[in-house]
C-alpha cells in the first residue's frame, strides 16, 4: 500500500488529537520545501516525434491531470519529456496486449499466451517504474516532498562534531 500523501497545509491537523505530533520546526521545513517546488514560469511540455497517435492521446490526457494538481507546474518539467514519453509508450503496449480478441464461437475473450503475460508483466514494470519516478504515486510525490524538507536538517553528524 503507498504512502499516504501529507501535504504541507494539512500538516497542522495532525498536531493534536491524533497522527504525528509535528513540531514548528517539521511543518516549517514542510513548507519551505512545497515552496521551493513552485516554478517561475509554466513548463512547455510537447511529445517527441517518434510517439504513436495513441500514446500521445494518454500524453495530453495525462498532462490534463497533472494540471489539476496545485503544484502541477513544479511535478513535471520539460527535462521528464522522454520519461513521460516512455510512460505513455508503456501504457499503450500494455493496453494493446491486454485487450484479448473475441472467441468467434464463445463470444468470449480469447486467454492471454504465456508470452502475451510475460510482455504484460514486462510493460507493467515499466510502467510502475515510470510513475514512480515522474511522481504519479502518491508515495513519490510523499517522499519529494519529505526529501526537500529534511535538507539541512540532519543533525546526527553535528552530535560528533
Amino acid at each position: 500500500m503507498p504512502t499516504k500523501t501529507v501535504s504541507a497545509e494539512t500538516m497542522g491537523v495532525g498536531r493534536k488529537g491524533g497522527g504525528k505530533h509535528w513540531t514548528d520546526a517539521e511543518v516549517a521545513a514542510r513548507q519551505a520545501a512545497a515552496d521551493k517546488l513552485k516554478r517561475k514560469h509554466a513548463a512547455k511540455l510537447s511529445p517527441p516525434d517518434w510517439l504513436s497517435k495513441d500514446s500521445i492521446t494518454l500524453w495530453n490526457e495525462k498532462l490534463v491531470q497533472v494540471s489539476g494538481l496545485k503544484a502541477a507546474n513544479e511535478l513535471l518539467d520539460v527535462l521528464d519529456t522522454e520519461l513521460l514519453a516512455m510512460y505513455c509508450d508503456a501504457v499503450v503496449q500494455y493496453r494493446d496486449i491486454a485487450r484479448s480478441e473475441l472467441d468467434p464461437n464463445t463470444k468470449k475473450p480469447k486467454p492471454l499466451s504465456t508470452d502475451e503475460v510475460k510482455a504484460l508483466q514486462a510493460w507493467s514494470r515499466i510502467v510502475r517504474d515510470c510513475a514512480e519516478k515522474l511522481g504519479f504515486t502518491p508515495s513519490a510525490r510523499a517522499r519529494l516532498v519529505k526529501k526537500i524538507a529534511d535538507k539541512g536538517q540532519d543533525t546526527f553528524g553535528k552530535k560528533f562534531d
